[in-house]
């Protein structure tokens, strides 16, 4: 029977996660103050073997993000254009060592903090302009990629799992394939706005989608649709085509329970997820959590946008220039951070917009990404805070 699935990038609480009906769970490994989930929290959200449940860590294997501690590692001649529908999001050279090597340090922190395994996002940046004009063949690099970093996860576990987000155009590359577990596709049978997907797009996409189902491997569509009409149809859809399905909020913000099934769940509506509750003097990390302990960053919005991007030192991240070399002392926080730990002063610059489209996060290239800071800033500031004046 085709898995259900829950894509969750803010808002995130741990408690209602764990007690969510779906079989796959995506989440992004930190929390709304920019702390990653301790050890116990992922377990308590179905990551090891010991839960059923898969729960995947998200990363954005093609855009450069500036609220990301990676970023002040990315050499300037790997990054790439800023994404137009959202500030702060870098076309990358993810065919260059340099990016390799921060994804690859990316998935071994999921791994010691317990993930069963990895979700990439805007994979699809190999259909890009830019990307195209670098390399003479992206999407075969874009496989190679893939490829290199499931063969790296899992010689250190091998039942770590590799999740992708769309571009199932790269499904006829069987090397891109053979690496991937499973899929989940957005905007298969509706647009964000509601609206009925062109029957040919839906087909277009479904033929590539057949080499998955045909396989054995799960393909979950994620539909932003409400009411039971369309939720309905979504559902009779999905089941003849052989796909789980999710019905999302736009926002990717809270969980929604209203396309929860019979037998699947409570079937008691939506269910809004608040950040979490920290004790007094502690952040939500732990000290044994393999992914980095640090405090929460203060949340301060930045009094006006960057006027160029962070990237002074290119190579270096606090005296380390080993990528791999793990987490290292943060002279302002006195903890730990690592690859997908938030710096304090990238957090306090990062400026964000949300595009007014409310494009689908990763439904294709050029779609508004709406990763959890970037809106967590806009919820906390407000829209029209001078951080996200043009």
């Amino acid at each position: 029977m085709p898995k259900t699935g829950l894509y969750l990038l803010q808002g995130i609480s741990p408690d209602t996660v764990a007690t969510s009906p779906f079989d796959v769970r995506v989440i992004d490994p930190y929390d709304d103050n920019g702390t990653p989930w301790s050890g116990q929290q992922v377990v308590q959200m179905g990551g090891g073997s010991a839960d059923p449940h898969l729960l995947l860590g998200y990363f954005s294997i093609g855009e450069a993000e500036v609220y990301r501690d990676y970023y002040s590692t990315i050499p300037k001649d790997v990054l790439g254009p800023e994404d137009p529908q959202w500030q702060g999001n870098y076309e990358v050279a993810f065919w260059s060592s340099s990016w390799k090597d921060i994804a690859t340090r990316y998935v071994d922190n999921l791994i010691k903090a317990g993930y069963d395994g990895v979700y990439f996002d805007v994979v699809d940046e190999f259909q890009t302009d830019w990307a195209k004009s670098q390399i003479a063949d992206p999407a075969k690099a874009m496989a190679d990629l893939v490829k290199a970093l499931a063969d790296h996860a899992r010689a250190q576990n091998p039942d770590f799992k590799i999740w992708v987000n769309g571009a199932e155009e790269l499904l006829a590359n069987d090397t891109y394939f053979k690496a991937i577990d499973g899929m989940f596709k957005e905007n298969l049978y509706y647009t964000d706005s509601g609206e009925k997907q062109p029957a040919e797009e839906t087909q277009a996409s479904l033929e590539f989608l057949k080499k998955m189902v045909d396989a054995g491997k799960d393909v979950i569509a994620i539909e932003y649709v409400s009411g039971s009409e369309k939720i309905a149809d979504v559902h009779a859809q999905s089941d003849r085509d052989g796909l789980g399905s999710y019905v999302a909020h736009l926002n990717l913000d809270s969980i929604d329970l209203d396309g929860v099934r019979d037998g699947q769940g409570s079937g008691l509506g939506t269910v809004t997820t608040p950040p979490p509750a920290q004790p007094a003097g502690e952040g939500t990390g732990s000290g044994d959590d393999a992914a980095g302990g640090a405090s929460p960053p203060k949340v301060t919005a930045p009094d006006k946008a960057p006027d160029k991007a962070p990237v002074e030192t290119p190579g270096q991240t606090d005296g380390a220039t080993d990528p791999h070399a793990g987490p290292s002392a943060d002279p302002e926080t006195g903890g730990r951070h690592d690859a997908f730990h938030f710096s304090q002063d990238l957090f306090d610059r990062a400026a964000h917009t949300h595009h007014a489209d409310g494009s689908a996060h990763g439904s294709g290239h050029g779609a508004a990404h709406m990763d959890a800071m970037s809106l967590y800033l806009q919820h906390s500031c407000g829209a029209d805070h001078p951080a996200f004046a043009a």
